[in-house]
């Protein structure tokens, strides 16, 4: 007895998913009881028509243009990142001097502070040195 599996036909407007061979499994040896139609009726049956427009042009075409949005929509996608990547880098050395010069002015006062701190001690210095040769002098009386 002959085995068959049911397969879906191609119909107008199905998906390509619908399409699948059809598989028949035949037993070995046919024996006498086979009910099988007369060679010449399967012969003389004409061949259904292949429809080539919805099993390989329409998925063809839809296929085709799902590529094409998606490259549309990559290079987009793409234009962008470059643009921002441009702003980006364009922006970047102007925001690099900005922080640089806060940083430059920063360690210019930090060193004018150093200086006047230094030029404090120095005054103070000068005046001890003072204090200690009238000190020295009036002690041995070499003084004015």
């Amino acid at each position: 007895m002959a085995t068959t599996v049911p397969v879906k036909k191609p119909t107008p407007g199905s998906s390509t998913q619908a399409l699948q061979p059809t598989v028949c499994l035949t037993p070995p040896n046919p024996g006498p009881m086979h009910d099988e139609r007369p060679l010449s009726d399967i012969i003389g049956q004409p061949f259904t028509p292949f429809d080539h427009q919805t099993a390989v042009v329409r998925p063809f075409a839809d296929e085709s243009a799902r590529d094409a949005a998606f490259a549309q929509e990559l290079s987009a996608m793409l234009l962008d990142v470059m643009l921002e990547t441009h702003a980006w880098a364009a922006a970047r050395p102007k925001q690099e001097s900005q922080i640089a010069i806060q940083k430059y002015e920063k360690k210019i006062s930090e060193v004018m502070e150093v200086e006047k701190e230094q030029e404090q001690t120095r005054e103070r210095l000068n005046d001890f040195v003072c204090s200690m040769k009238n000190a020295l002098a009036a002690l041995t009386g070499l003084g004015p």
